[in-house]
């Protein structure tokens, strides 16, 4: 099997968070499907080691259309910062709030995912 990697980061409702991310996309040998600076929005299965970053094996990728070169790229994308994150499993400590009252934290307990 052929992959190309991307390290990239994961951008979230708050500008001064990101989380680092590295994709994995299947792709036939010897050819990287995205060029640098390319926006997507992607589907996929990931591992989230305590600080690490973050591993992801990509199911579906659809790149935002235009020429990542150009300097008006970023101008025609729309400024979305909603993260979906799904996760079967079961919570395992006392759900906690942050300062701004609308953020969740805790602890989920799910299966395995193991990256070969």
């Amino acid at each position: 099997t052929y992959y190309c990697h991307y390290n990239t980061v994961l951008q979230t409702y708050h500008e001064d968070v990101v989380i680092p991310i590295n994709l994995r996309v299947y792709s036939p040998p010897g050819e990287c499907l995205l060029p640098d600076n390319t926006v997507a929005r992607v589907v996929g299965r990931i591992f989230a080691p305590p600080s690490s970053k973050v591993l992801m094996d990509v199911l579906s990728i659809v790149p935002y259309p235009g020429d990542p070169k150009a300097d008006n790229y970023e101008d025609n994308i729309l400024d979305d910062t909603s993260v979906a994150i799904w996760g079967v499993g079961a919570v395992i400590n006392n759900v906690e709030y942050g300062a701004d009252s609308k953020t969740h934290f805790f602890n989920l307990a799910v299966s395995d995912y193991v990256r070969d």
